[in-house]
C-alpha cells in the first residue's frame, strides 16, 4: 500500500475520498491484526459487497473480521448509512461494523449505531493543547548572555589607628567555580564571602539592569550578536574588610569595565515533520478521544488515549515570546575592545540596590 506523505492540514494529507480510505486503513496498521483496503466479499445473499477497510484478527482457532466504511463527505454521517453498514455486516458474517468521517454524525446516526453495537469515529486535526502547548508549531526567540570584566580597579585600602596598612598583594583569577582564585573578605562587616563571588553578583546584577530584552533585527536576519559595555563602581556603605591580609585592610570598592555578549538566535519547529500523520480519532458513541501517530521512519501506527492536562495557560511559553539565558563563565574582555560610545550619545545611567549596597553602571553600545 503506498505511503501518506506528511502535509500542513487533514484535507490536504486526504486529497480524496481515496486518500481518506488509505488514512483509515493506515491507522489500523498496529501490528496485531491484517489490514485490506479496498475489498470486495460475496455475502451469504450472493450478493457482492465492497468493503472499504477489511480487518482480520486471529485468536486461536477464530477469525473475527471488521467491516470499516469511510465516509469523506463535507457534512455529517446521516442514518441511513448506519442502517445500510447493518446490513452488511449480517449478510458477511462480520463481528463488527465501524465507521469513519471527518464530519461526525447526526444525532440519529448515533442512537441507530448504539443500538446496533456499531462503533463510529469522528477523524480531526489535534489540537494545540493535544500537541501540548503551545501547540504543533513552535517559534521561540533566544538571546544567550555572557559577561566580560575588564580594567579592573580598587579604591586606595587603608588600614584603622595606628595599625599599618598592609601592602597585600591581590592576585585575583575570574573562571569557573573550580579556576577561580578565593580573597576571602568581609561586607558590611558581617557577611563573609569572597571578593571573586562579589565581583560576579555585581557585574550580574548590572547587566541585568542594563539589558534590554527586545527582539534585535540584523539587516533582515534573525540570527546576530551585539556587544555592550558599561562602566560599573561598586561602593559599599561599609567598606570591605580583606580577612587574609596580615593587618586589617579595608577597601572602599572598585570600578571596572562590564562588556555583555548577546547572542539571538530564532527556533522554529512545526511537530508535524516528525511525522506521517498526527491525528485525533473521536469515539463518537464512548465519548473518547485517541490520538493516531505514526513516525516518517515507522510502518506501524500507534495508537494512544489522549490526555488533556490541566494547565493554566498564562504560565505556558507562548510563541512569538524570548528567552533570556545567563551563561556562567566569562568572556574574554579583548571581544570587547574598541566598542564606542553610542553615536547620538545616549548613555544610560543605571542605579540599583545589591542588599544596602549601591551600584551605578553606564551603558555604551556598539
Amino acid at each position: 500500500m503506498p505511503m501518506i506523505t506528511a502535509k500542513n492540514n487533514l484535507a490536504s494529507l486526504i486529497g480524496d475520498w481515496g486518500g481518506f480510505e488509505r488514512l483509515i486503513a493506515q491507522l489500523h496498521e498496529t501490528g496485531d491484526v491484517n489490514v485490506q483496503h479496498n475489498v470486495t466479499l460475496v455475502g451469504k445473499s450472493g450478493a457482492p459487497r465492497q468493503i472499504d477497510v477489511l480487518v482480520r484478527h486471529r485468536e486461536g482457532f477464530y477469525e473475527h473480521l471488521i467491516v470499516v466504511e469511510c465516509k469523506y463527505r463535507n457534512s455529517p454521517i446521516e442514518r441511513l448509512h448506519v442502517d445500510a453498514l447493518t446490513t452488511t455486516i449480517r449478510d458477511v458474517g462480520a463481528s463488527r461494523g465501524v465507521i469513519f468521517s471527518t464530519e461526525g454524525f447526526q444525532s440519529g446516526a448515533i442512537t441507530q449505531a448504539k443500538f446496533a453495537d456499531i462503533s463510529l469515529f469522528k477523524i480531526r486535526e489535534l489540537t494545540d493543547r493535544e500537541w501540548g502547548l503551545p501547540g504543533r508549531r513552535f517559534d521561540m526567540w533566544m538571546h544567550f548572555i555572557s559577561l566580560g570584566i575588564g580594567n579592573l580597579k580598587f579604591a586606595r585600602g587603608y588600614s584603622l589607628g595606628s595599625l599599618p596598612a598592609s601592602d597585600t598583594q591581590l592576585q585575583l583569577h575570574l573562571g569557573t567555580p573550580e579556576q577561580s582564585s578565593r580573597t576571602r573578605i568581609l561586607v558590611n562587616g558581617k557577611t563573609e564571602t569572597t571578593l571573586e563571588n562579589l565581583l560576579e553578583k555585581v557585574a550580574r546584577k548590572s547587566a541585568q539592569a542594563m539589558y534590554q530584552a527586545d527582539r534585535y533585527d540584523f539587516d533582515g536576519q534573525d540570527e546576530g550578536v551585539i556587544r555592550r559595555v558599561g562602566r560599573v563602581k561598586y561602593h559599599p556603605k561599609t567598606h570591605m574588610e580583606l580577612l587574609d591580609s596580615k593587618a586589617p585592610l579595608f577597601l572602599p570598592g572598585f570600578d571596572f569595565d562590564l562588556g555583555i555578549h548577546l547572542e539571538q538566535s530564532r527556533l522554529q519547529l512545526d511537530r508535524s515533520e516528525s511525522y506521517t500523520f498526527a491525528l485525533a480519532v473521536e469515539d463518537c458513541i464512548q465519548e473518547t478521544v485517541f490520538t493516531a501517530s505514526r513516525g516518517t521512519e515507522e510502518s506501524q501506527t500507534t495508537l494512544k488515549p489522549s490526555v488533556r492536562a490541566l494547565v493554566n495557560e498564562k504560565d505556558v511559553y507562548k510563541n512569538g515570546s524570548l528567552a533570556t539565558l545567563w551563561l556562567s563563565g566569562w568572556k574574554q574582555f579583548s571581544e570587547f575592545e574598541g566598542i564606542q560610545p553610542d553615536p547620538v550619545g545616549a548613555s544610560v545611567e543605571v542605579q540599583l540596590k545589591l542588599s544596602d549596597e549601591l551600584i551605578s553602571a553606564s551603558r555604551d553600545t556598539k
